[in-house]
């Protein structure tokens, strides 16, 4: 009789989990045939601005009683000028745009992402998402951000030709439910126009935070 009563626990206990599990398994496959309903498009990829070390040019009170400009600035100015940096000197901050065209009836949120960005053979960053997005029918903005470190590299932007991103997101079907990882893999092409224009803001970002630097190591 207790061991009649045993198995009828088990059973009961199996089928609670497998009803759970279940759930857990329609949820998924419902979120996933969402997904599947909404292509992701890449719109651009640009550099919204630069920030270089702190530490990056020595401090002396000669230097700052001088009317001259600090002579590391100076050489760094002239460095960056001819292409050349021999160490790291700061981060430039990237914003990889997409866009998400649910074609479906259904309603998906993006809780979180966990991926890389792949600039050709050039390097592999890690992006995040922004803010949580909630992806409704029709055309959804999905951004993602990262840093990019400022050294010999930023000057093979122009070498990109293939941007590829990889990872994964977590989802859910309403804002509080619990969330599912689901894969996704994209690359694009990155134009002339697109290459050029991420060159241009890298030089010019650059040399606004130099010269910032420069005109900060002059006392009057």
């Amino acid at each position: 009789m207790k061991n009649r009563t045993f198995k009828y626990i088990l059973l009961a206990i199996a089928s609670v989990v497998f009803i759970f599990s279940g759930c857990a398994v329609t949820k998924k496959l419902s979120a996933a045939d969402i997904l599947s309903k909404t292509k992701l498009e890449f719109v651009s990829l640009s550099l919204d601005s630069a920030t270089i070390n702190k530490d990056l040019f020595p401090k002396s009170d000669d230097l700052k009683m001088g009317l001259l400009p600090n002579p590391h600035v100076v050489a760094l100015v002239q460095d960056f000028a001819r292409g050349i940096l021999e160490k790291e000197i700061g981060k430039a901050h990237l914003t990889v745009s997409l866009n998400a065209k649910n074609t479906g009836e259904d309603t998906l949120w993006i809780r979180g992402l966990m991926a890389n960005l792949v600039l050709d053979s050039l390097m592999e960053l890690p992006v995040a998402l922004r803010d949580s997005v909630k992806l409704v029918p029709g055309d959804n903005p999905v951004n993602l951000v990262t840093e990019m470190p400022i050294d010999r590299r930023i000057f093979k932007l122009m070498e990109v030709n293939v941007v590829h991103i990889v990872g994964r997101m977590d989802v859910s079907l309403k804002e509080q439910e619990e969330a599912f990882t689901l894969d996704f893999n994209m690359d694009r092409k990155i134009s002339q126009e697109e290459k050029q224009a991420l060159a241009d803001k890298a030089r010019t970002s650059v040399l606004d935070n130099i010269v910032s630097d420069w005109v900060g190591a002059i006392g009057f």
